[in-house]
């Protein structure tokens, strides 16, 4: 694990045009960046991805590397990056990273299944927190297949310098959360799609610094998915003029 600077490639001479496209403004030049160039053009081949938990946890970290691998391999220019799985993992590694209580990763409002959900982040809270300084360690300690999953594929992408949509659901966030401690400066080739309508999850992206395009308290891949439409489309709106390109952000270093 190598720290990488973080993000801050050439702000494009057309900004101040980007100005009247409110928070689509810096999701167009989060785009520049990563593609190296600006005007920012709309992705060529995206590879929409759902993880859920199927197989055992301890394979589920290396195949997510290998699914970043073969979609950067395959010229994939894009991943839109979803979870539908029980989302107690991403919120229990939140917490712990986050120094969060139950309740405050939870917030108060009483949603079906919220007891429930607090008493599960409650007693994995106790397996995870003496791994805060291991992401390996947490990610054995939750034991979510689907998370470690997710986990792997988002810090590879990063390495091999494929951008990723988030959806707003806890799972991916805390997933980013631990993926950013794998391969420190991953979080320049994240956009975070929607904002998320869990408490721990919203720490968790601002943690990271990333700021969701949209805010319609969605917590499943279609939150990603309408990001994704909704960028693209913005490229239409910019002024196409010559620039300098944008540079993109250094990759992390393979661990």
């Amino acid at each position: 694990m190598v720290p990488v600077p973080p993000a801050e490639g050439a702000v494009p001479p057309a900004a101040p045009s980007l100005r009247r496209l409110g928070r689509l403004g810096p999701a167009l030049q989060w785009l520049a960046q990563v593609q190296g160039a600006w005007p920012p053009r709309a992705p060529a081949s995206v590879r929409r991805v759902v993880v859920d938990e199927s197989g055992p946890a301890t394979a589920a970290f290396d195949e997510g590397l290998r699914l970043a691998d073969e979609i950067a391999d395959g010229a994939g220019d894009l991943v839109v990056l979803g979870s539908q799985a029980d989302p107690v993992a991403g919120i229990v590694v939140i917490a712990a990273l986050l120094d969060l209580e139950p309740v405050q990763a939870m917030g108060t409002a009483a949603a079906d299944g919220w007891a429930a959900t607090t008493l599960g982040v409650r007693d994995g809270l106790r397996a995870a927190r003496p791994h805060v300084g291991d992401p390996a360690g947490l990610l054995r300690a939750v034991a979510s297949p689907a998370l470690s999953r997710l986990t792997g594929l988002l810090a590879q992408s990063a390495v091999r310098r494929t951008p990723v949509v988030l959806d707003g659901s806890a799972l991916v966030c805390g997933a980013a959360l631990v993926a950013q401690r794998y391969a420190p400066g991953a979080a320049a080739w994240w956009l975070a799609g929607s904002a998320p309508p869990n408490p721990a999850a919203r720490r968790a992206l601002a943690e990271l610094g990333l700021a969701p395009l949209l805010d319609l308290a969605l917590a499943e891949a279609a939150g990603a998915e309408l990001a994704l439409s909704v960028l693209v489309q913005a490229v239409d709106l910019v002024e196409v003029s010559p620039t300098a390109p944008t540079s993109p952000p250094v990759p992390p270093e393979p661990w």
